[in-house]
């Protein structure tokens, strides 16, 4: 069977800044990265935001195959949300598939963005609070009947 769970994942508070950095930067002639504080990549996360501002859910999959249990995640996650998908289910096999949508780029755990460094940084367009929205969706699509 195949299950789904709808999500508004929370934008990084850097975003709309970010935006407004790169498009000023267009305006006056200069590439959209020419800013210390503005890499390349944070570019792509523009549609992610506008998405968000929007109200466009991402969907969370599981594939129920017998025991098994195949959840389909978006972006680049940390492995810790596999371990924590594991321990939600020990009973059952549990797989995941991330990538499903890269708009939001890496997505670290909530400890994780309090630590820094470069995933929990410029290339996440994701809030710290998207560990409870993911994992209570991981939570609800694994205990489904």
């Amino acid at each position: 069977s195949w299950s789904v769970e709808p999500v508004s994942l929370p934008p990084a508070k850097n975003l709309e800044e970010m935006k407004s950095m790169a498009l000023g930067n267009m305006k006056n002639g200069k590439r959209p990265w020419d800013n210390e504080n503005l890499v390349a990549n944070n570019m792509s996360k523009i549609p992610f935001l506008e998405r968000c501002k929007a109200g466009r859910k991402i969907d969370i999959g599981c594939l129920t195959v017998g025991r098994g249990r195949i959840l389909f995640m978006p972006g680049e996650l940390a492995v810790e949300y596999q371990l924590a998908a594991k321990e939600v289910r020990k009973d059952l096999f549990i797989a995941m598939a991330a990538y499903g949508d890269y708009g939001m780029g890496y997505i670290s755990t909530a400890v994780q963005y309090t630590q820094g460094g470069y995933e929990a940084g410029p290339a996440s367009a994701v809030a710290p609070e998207v560990e409870d929205v993911l994992m209570g969706a991981v939570k609800k699509l694994l205990n489904k009947k």
